[in-house]
């Protein structure tokens, strides 16, 4: 039994996911989505999702398997996706766990506790509260029930005010001593996570992300938002926030040109390939970073050497 994971993080449109694919074409692999939009096959060409080919022909795990208005969350997705691990480890092939979700990543890493469901009636009551007093009422709130969490929560976050409040409500206990709790049902350190981060340089990066949404075009991205639009999906939905979707959305119902939407929304992706550098950068880890073109090489070294970094 491997006791081996490979974690292959970094920011949108680093090359992460062919990374992977390139990899399990040489050693037996099973590739596990750690991107929290790609979770749902609602929006597959918005969210960049592989191919179906592509999905086809690797083993690849937790792309796709929810519906919105099924939803995710950080603890239903540790949950599963160490399922995969174990179960890829027990086969003897090598987990390869890739994506730039670093909350996700995160909780694999620290074992997150599964938070239990919130009670149908604790979540409508606060959805009620926030649709007449708002996000800046629940906000301080949620200053009052868990400060520390508030601290890192920005004011306008409305999606994770409400879940902590939730939380807090219906459990008892806040989130973030939630994040804090152990998970006693994991196998102790039975995974040794390989964890490489993967960098390009900025100007590169930035003309990958513009190209890759003007891809998206092409594939008919505004096609599927349109379909997207005619289901009945919460406002509060994660899925609402995917990259681009605002933009295209505004487009569709006449309010602006599809340059326009292309342009705003590759300008949100280099603001949020910003944000996921910085987040990498200040996670303290066993970590590795690894220009992209040097990834590969690298990465094979260290599973031949069993994750020992120090040469590189």
């Amino acid at each position: 039994m491997t006791e081996n994971a490979l974690i292959i993080a970094g920011p949108t449109a680093s090359g992460k996911t062919d990374l992977a694919f390139e990899i399990a074409k040489l050693i037996p692999s099973v590739i596990i989505n750690a991107d929290s939009m790609q979770v749902y096959s609602n929006l597959s060409i918005l969210t960049n999702m592989p191919s179906n080919e592509e999905l086809d022909f690797f083993s690849c795990k937790l792309f796709g398997v929810l519906n919105a208005p099924d939803s995710s969350n950080l603890g239903w997705w540790v949950e599963k996706a160490k399922k995969e691990i174990l179960d890829a480890q027990s086969k003897n092939i090598l987990p390869i766990i890739v994506g730039g979700s670093g909350m996700y990543l995160n909780g694999l890493e620290n074992e997150i506790s599964y938070i239990p469901k919130i009670k149908p009636k604790v979540r409508h009551k606060i959805k009620l509260i926030h649709e007449l007093k708002g996000t800046l009422y629940l906000y301080k709130k949620l200053k009052k029930l868990d400060p520390k969490l508030a601290e890192r929560i920005n004011s306008n976050d409305s999606q994770r005010i409400i879940r902590s409040i939730e939380v807090k409500v219906s459990t008892g206990k806040k989130l973030s001593d939630w994040h804090n709790i152990q998970n006693k049902k994991k196998i102790k350190k039975s995974i040794k996570y390989i964890y490489v981060v993967i960098e390009r340089e900025r100007k590169i990066l930035y003309e990958s992300i513009n190209s890759r949404f003007k891809t998206m075009v092409d594939k008919g991205v505004v096609d599927e938002v349109k379909k997207f639009l005619g289901r009945e999906i919460p406002t509060l939905h994660p899925i609402n926030k995917t990259i681009g979707l605002r933009h295209l959305k505004n487009h569709i119902n006449g309010l602006m040109k599809i340059d326009d939407a292309i342009i705003l929304s590759q300008k949100d992706s280099r603001n949020y390939a910003k944000r996921q550098i910085t987040w990498f950068k200040n996670q303290p880890r066993d970590s590795i970073s690894i220009q992209r073109e040097e990834a590969k090489e690298v990465i094979l070294k260290c599973l031949k050497k069993k994750n020992k970094f120090d040469e590189y």
